[in-house]
């Protein structure tokens, strides 16, 4: 196997929950006194995919004066019981479970709080990791790579054997400072590479064939 140690990002990677997010931030917005028909959910999605939830929310409050701070919470609140009905990408537990068939570890790097590992339990895929970050563990957000650093230190990890994987190039940015490898994965050709990826992926077979090649 090309790498044995893998760090996972939650959202938009492991499991696809941005049709919830951006169905919530819609509702947040219209909640905050924006008409439904200004709305434009395709823009919506690609400010969270390209980007971040945080440009997103700096995005769209500047474009309609809203207040940051409200729309947040109004958003959290509308996101939070839609994690429930995320499912997995296809080949995730494919790739999941030959990792650890081979002697390789998962972990989980991810600016979601404990919810996420709650969701990989009930998608049966929580067996398959040997440790996890999350937002309670109050590391700085990617790409500072202290939460990597952190995982790799605590679960003995040699560097040369990690490769995180992610949906942006602040995921492979924050694998390259933890000076691993990083690998994007990118299934609707939305991202601008800036990050130089070892490998780039529209689906999880080819990571997987990637990884396991002779």
């Amino acid at each position: 196997m090309r790498y044995q140690q893998l760090f996972w990002d939650f959202d938009g990677t492991l499991v696809n929950t941005y049709p919830g997010m951006v169905a919530a931030f819609g509702e947040a917005l219209e909640a905050c006194g924006v008409n439904n028909f200004e709305l434009d959910e395709e823009e919506i999605y690609k400010a969270m995919r390209q980007h971040s939830l945080g440009n997103a929310l700096q995005r769209f409050t500047a474009e309609y004066r809203l207040n940051r701070d409200r729309l947040a919470k109004v958003y959290q609140k509308q996101a939070a019981p839609r994690l429930k009905d995320a499912a997995a990408f296809p080949g995730v537990a494919d790739l999941l479970a030959a990792v650890v068939a081979a002697g390789g570890r998962n972990f989980l790097l991810t600016h979601r709080d404990h919810h996420a590992m709650d969701r990989l339990s009930q998608l049966n895929l929580a067996q398959y990791f040997s440790g996890a970050v999350t937002a309670d563990d109050d590391f700085p957000r990617k790409p500072d790579p202290t939460s990597l650093q952190a995982l790799m230190k605590k679960y003995d990890v040699d560097r040369q054997t990690g490769l995180m994987i992610g949906d942006r190039n602040l995921d492979v940015q924050a694998g390259h400072r933890a000076g691993m490898a990083g690998a994007l994965f990118d299934p609707e050709h939305l991202i601008v590479d800036e990050s130089q990826p070892e490998i780039r992926v529209i689906r999880f077979a080819e990571l997987q064939d990637w990884l396991f090649a002779e």
